[in-house]
């Protein structure tokens, strides 16, 4: 049985005002009867990006490049945490079957439809975002307790793209009332940046890539479990464009898992070429740096701190003469590969 995960906190996505009327009937048989309703859609987030980059950075280090780097930050992640949703999914359960699902393109913080359904007790999941998404997909959906986003499997495998988000709430749909629901969208993704100083040496470097791993491939929408079933290394995307002082990646991914020991226990499989040996780690980033002369020195990033939904982490490191990642946050541990090629073990 796979370990999970439960999604806490975060940001959210209001789904505001659902009112319902009732129709006319002749008989008492109000199930069969469409309840017309309206939906107002809000978008909320509870946590502020521009607070949460700028308080990172300015508790950390005292350097006036900061500002500037806050700033650049801001403006990469602003599409992803915002509120704004492209589109709307959404889907209501009877006895665990699917009996509705409506689909819109919303791009707005704010929106109304006009929809309908019979009188009757509901579970209903909704998912904000999705079709923006080419990383992941909703898979077998006709089932409440089946529902679940999927991360994709490709070689070449990018970070997702922008916020998602989802919800889950019953409702019981009666007839001749009119009725209102509250159903708050939770982001079930997160953001590990990583801040890479490259001022204090003089290695000339050819080129730097980074990926992101050991984060949930799945969300079971009903339960709001995550799961760890396989192990995908993500592509960070590339803030910077060299020559500069700082270079900057992000990833935007599902979120790790809440403990070391569930961690390890799930992502095991590569210890030897990863660095799984710091049985603190939770999840970690690669550091590949090639070198003048072509040869590759690779530093794993062990990150000891779980990534929720909805939370910004931000790895403050130094590029060193020989390639070598270094890093001061004291919640990250590094091993370090020089000359790296793949499928050597990794040096601690």
């Amino acid at each position: 049985m796979n370990k999970t995960t439960h999604l806490f906190g975060g940001m959210f996505l209001g789904l505001m005002c659902i009112l319902f009327t009732a129709c006319s009937v002749l008989d008492e048989d109000l199930s069969a009867c469409k309840q017309n309703f309206t939906v107002h859609y809000q978008v909320h987030l509870k946590t502020t990006l521009t607070t949460q980059i700028q308080t990172e950075l300015s508790t950390r280090f005292n350097d006036p490049e900061e500002a500037e780097l806050s700033e650049l930050l801001e403006d990469s992640l602003k599409t992803i945490f915002r509120e704004f949703a492209h589109d709307v999914d959404l889907s209501f359960y009877i006895d665990g079957l699917r009996a509705f699902r409506d689909q819109h393109i919303m791009d707005d913080k704010q929106a109304v439809y006009e929809l309908e359904l019979p009188a009757d007790n509901y579970r209903h999941l909704a998912l904000a975002n999705f079709g923006l998404e080419p990383t992941v997909e909703r898979a077998n959906g006709e089932k409440m307790n089946t529902s679940h986003i999927l991360q994709l499997t490709d070689d070449q495998l990018s970070s997702h793209r922008v916020g998602l988000f989802s919800a889950r709430q019953d409702m019981n749909i009666l007839g001749n009332t009119d009725q209102t629901f509250d159903v708050s969208l939770f982001m079930i993704n997160s953001a590990s940046i990583l801040i890479l100083r490259t001022d204090n040496t003089v290695v000339d470097y050819k080129a730097i890539r980074v990926t992101s791993t050991d984060f949930a491939d799945g969300f079971y929408i009903n339960d709001s479990i995550f799961t760890y079933n396989s192990e995908r290394e993500l592509e960070d995307i590339r803030v910077t464009t060299p020559p500069v002082e700082r270079e900057v990646f992000y990833a935007i991914t599902f979120p790790s898992c809440d403990t070391a020991e569930e961690a390890q226990q799930h992502f095991a499989t590569r210890a030897g070429q990863t660095g799984a040996q710091d049985e603190d780690r939770i999840w970690r980033k690669f550091v590949y740096v090639t070198m003048p002369d072509g040869s590759i020195t690779r530093t794993v990033i062990n990150v000891r701190q779980p990534l929720n939904a909805g939370q910004l982490f931000v790895i403050y490191a130094y590029l060193n003469d020989d390639g070598t990642i270094t890093s001061p946050n004291v919640e990250v541990g590094t091993s370090v590969t020089l000359n790296w090629q793949d499928g050597l073990n990794i040096e601690n």
